[in-house]
């Protein structure tokens, strides 16, 4: 009721009728998370200064013999209005979308990380996004039905790489002339081998098995350098440079392969090729699939066997400062 007043303590009076409810709490809340929000944060509008308006104009059309009437009965004016709110999408749309700033995460994938000269799997960490319509949605419908809490709507996002991609991993040291299979995050085995010359470096990286051959053919890849003396192919059999199984990686030209050469096993003896003993290669063959990762990393000096090499002078193992090797294959790094 606000007859009598002036329409500034009419709308005061409105207001603060109204108040309370202007000031209510809303919990927005997701997983143990909590916001709150009053309507009046939300730049909540009402109607108070035209409903007031109203009541003072309808107040004024009335004729003397009414207001005398009105008087002798006591009888209010026959004047009633809805105090309604109105909230702006502006205000609802910002307040949401800095929730969503600081709820939002992206998905991480797992990766390997080899920066220690060994293999660890970071694990996968899913994602999260608000889904901003529907939760601005619930918010204004617990703002328009009185309600005090609302539930935010959160989506899932998956890492397109989990640590399933990384079941195994092949690891090669180059200087110390050393594979390792990794299985789920544990060294299950290792081999000697032979890597590039320090004219032909097996590449470092990241790098991929692309393709598994049994009893390869060998193509000349070098028929104007290294390989002009040699023929432009050699068929599988004993004089196969490949030997009996080859792993092409992603690199080009360069694999795991066999060879007949078991004295350069230990050394940087190859044009770039990783070399196996013909036993070792067979079984990695076996262990392995296409697709499967491979770490390639300079560790330790190189040990050159050929005279053609730039350097041809083994560098001592009490000259050069590496990370230890694993005591055996099989257990975790460290232990």
């Amino acid at each position: 009721a606000v007859g009598g007043l002036t329409a500034d303590q009419a709308v005061a009076k409105v207001l603060a009728e109204i108040a309370p409810d202007l000031n209510r709490e809303l919990k927005l809340r997701w997983a143990g998370r909590r916001w709150t929000v009053t309507p009046e944060e939300l730049g909540v509008k009402t109607n108070a200064q035209d409903l007031v308006a109203e009541a003072l104009q309808a107040s004024a059309d009335t004729s003397f013999l009414q207001r005398v009437r009105m008087s002798l009965f006591k009888k209010p004016l026959d004047f009633a209005g809805t105090v309604e709110y109105r909230y702006p999408r502006g205000e609802l749309r910002g307040f949401v979308r800095g929730v969503a700033a600081g709820l939002d995460r992206a998905a991480r994938d797992a990766r390997i990380d080899y920066s220690t000269g060994w293999v660890d799997i970071k694990e996968a960490r899913p994602g999260r996004r608000l889904i901003e319509g529907k939760s601005r949605r619930a918010l204004l419908d617990a703002l328009e039905d009185g309600e005090s809490t609302v539930n935010l709507t959160v989506k899932t996002v998956k890492p397109e790489v989990t640590e399933e991609a990384f079941d195994k991993v092949l690891l090669l040291h180059i200087g110390a002339n050393k594979l390792y299979l990794y299985e789920d995050g544990k060294i299950v085995h290792s081999w000697p081998v032979a890597t590039g010359q320090p004219e032909y470096p097996t590449p470092t990286g990241l790098y991929e098995i692309t393709e598994k051959r049994y009893m390869p053919t060998w193509v000349n890849p070098d028929p104007d350098g290294w390989g002009a003396s040699m023929p432009a192919s050699i068929p599988p059999g004993p004089g196969n440079p490949l030997g009996t199984r080859a792993l092409n990686w992603s690199a080009p030209a360069i694999r795991f392969h066999g060879t007949s050469a078991d004295y350069s096993i230990g050394y940087n003896a190859s044009h770039g090729c990783v070399r196996m003993h013909m036993w070792d290669v067979e079984q990695l063959y076996d262990l392995v699939d296409v697709g499967t990762p491979i770490v390639s990393l300079n560790f330790g000096g190189l040990k050159p066997l050929y005279a053609s090499a730039p350097d041809p002078t083994p560098v001592a193992e009490d000259e050069v400062e590496a990370p230890q090797e694993p005591d055996e294959p099989g257990k975790r790094k460290g232990n």
